[in-house]
């Protein structure tokens, strides 16, 4: 049991306080949010206008505190976005979306800016250890609670470490089942956001305030639609694949764009015989289970495992710890080149909390040398090379980290999951993206510039389906004859 009394509670400035980007009301969208954009999202959705008109009425409750913890030097608000949206848009009205800025200047009109300037805030040792009170107050109680999706997103993001599920629900107050079915759902909802669907399916499934989980859950629930689906869980509510993964995402792309089109819903599905019906009447969308294959959450996702990959088991086990290195556990590179196996042992080796600027430095290096050994062996730097020879360029010329991971996104046999790719293309086309080739070369070429532990680990995740591909010599292409 938390002993909440033991936390410091101090009486800090609003624009010291940071919006939670891992915040449940915010869609999943790929990137980490800016704070103009999350304050943007809450101000649209979840009634912060409303809460600033009552503080300007009434005042600031001196019982509202919000839960803040330190994390890479900022203090994070995790209980209490809405509320602190609403006074920094009382403070800023220039920080709400356009339409809403003249609402807020009329606001701000009304209340004396030394009233809200500074607010108590309870500075918790950690998420985990604020993880009971938020769920209650969002599950339990009478406070603005979350969506389906949203708790899902919450809970999945505690669930980490080396701690049995048993008791990890006892610390969070919830039950293993609560657990696992959160698990669960988060992983299907976060595949279903990541489908090849059209723009305007698309939108509605990746709001979570609109997009019923709750018909989700109850397939998702029901055997015959896994085994429809050709997957299963594991005890850690990732997916196991046993078909090919474009059969899976045919069937699943039907089901969810049903369910976000409104054509199907839960009470339409509340007994077994009507779910045998519904996937019995999918036709040409249902997935061709001859066509076995394997794939997991992951693969789709185009991330690395999260949480342990296991057989799929009724029993809990302990989830994989996240590895102090930038490299996961497991990760293995088989290339015959000394000088990189050199460096992804050197990389293995350091700590990324408290080495984070040696981390960049060498990750950096460890990936441009791995594209260039896969476009050399692979015989497929040739083509650069004569393009460059054409142009002029010196036979000393070779190309840039960007020219060769472009070639390798180019490449058709260089297969990556729709996301991996999209989020790779934009790192090598956008130097505004946060995870661009730009921001990786100012980690080693800027002096003001330096990395952060998350922003590494972002980095990696980002590549790491690309370097699975790459971790082993391809065969030489012959060259052509005549």
């Amino acid at each position: 049991m938390n002993d909440y009394t033991n936390w410091d509670e101090e009486t800090l400035a609003v624009t010291s306080l940071s919006l939670d980007p891992r915040n449940p009301r915010i869609p999943e969208a790929g990137d980490t949010p800016s704070q103009r954009e999350i304050v943007a999202e809450l101000v649209e959705h979840d009634n912060v206008y409303e809460l600033a008109r009552d503080i300007t009425d009434q005042g600031y409750y001196p019982t509202e505190v919000l839960v803040a913890v330190e994390e890479d030097s900022q203090t994070v608000v995790v209980e209490g976005n809405r509320r602190l949206a609403a006074v920094k848009c009382l403070i800023s009205p220039e920080l709400a979306p356009h339409s809403f800025v003249n609402r807020f200047s009329a606001l701000r009109q009304r209340i004396s800016p030394e009233a809200i300037r500074k607010i108590r805030v309870l500075l918790a040792p950690s998420r985990e250890a604020a993880a009971p009170l938020i769920i209650n107050r969002h599950t339990k109680k009478g406070v603005q609670g979350w969506e389906p999706a949203q708790q899902a997103k919450y809970i999945a993001l505690l669930v980490s470490g080396d701690v049995p599920l048993e008791d990890q629900a006892k610390q969070f107050g919830l039950t293993p089942g609560q657990i696992s079915g959160a698990l669960r759902t988060h992983t299907m909802y976060q595949i279903a956001c990541n489908l090849p669907l059209p723009d305007v399916i698309l939108s509605e499934v990746r709001n979570p305030r609109s997009f019923s989980t709750s018909t989700l859950d109850r397939l998702i629930s029901s055997p015959k639609v896994m085994e429809f689906l050709g997957a299963e869980f594991d005890e850690n509510g990732e997916i196991i694949g046993k078909i090919q993964v474009k059969e899976f995402t045919k069937g699943y792309a039907r089901i969810i764009s049903d369910i976000a089109q409104g054509n199907i819903n839960s009470r339409a599905l509340n007994t077994t015989t009507q779910i045998k019906q519904y996937i019995s009447g999918l036709g040409k969308d249902a997935p061709n289970r001859s066509r076995k294959g394997s794939f997991t959450s992951a693969t789709i996702l185009g991330v690395p495992e999260k949480r342990q990959p296991a057989k799929a088991v009724s029993k809990p086990s302990r989830a994989r710890r996240r590895s102090a290195s930038l490299v996961p556990r497991g990760f293995q590179c088989k290339l015959a080149n000394h000088r990189i196996n050199e460096i992804f042992k050197e990389l293995k080796k350091l700590r990324v909390d408290g080495l984070e600027n040696a981390v960049a430095v060498l990750f950096r290096i460890f990936v441009e040398l791995s594209l260039s050994n896969y476009l050399e062996k692979s015989g497929k730097i040739k083509p650069i090379l004569e393009k460059a020879r054409k142009e002029g360029k010196p036979r000393s010329w070779s190309p840039t980290f960007r020219q060769m991971l472009r070639a390798m996104l180019q490449d058709p046999d260089v297969e990556l999951t729709p996301s991996a790719l999209k989020a790779l293309n934009r790192a090598a086309d956008n130097d505004a993206h946060a995870l661009s080739l730009d921001s990786l070369d100012q980690f080693v070429h800027n002096r003001l510039e330096g990395p952060s532990e998350r922003e590494l680990r972002r980095f990696w995740d980002q590549f790491q389906e690309l370097l699975e591909l790459v971790m082993v010599d391809p065969p030489r292409t012959p060259p052509s004859k005549g």
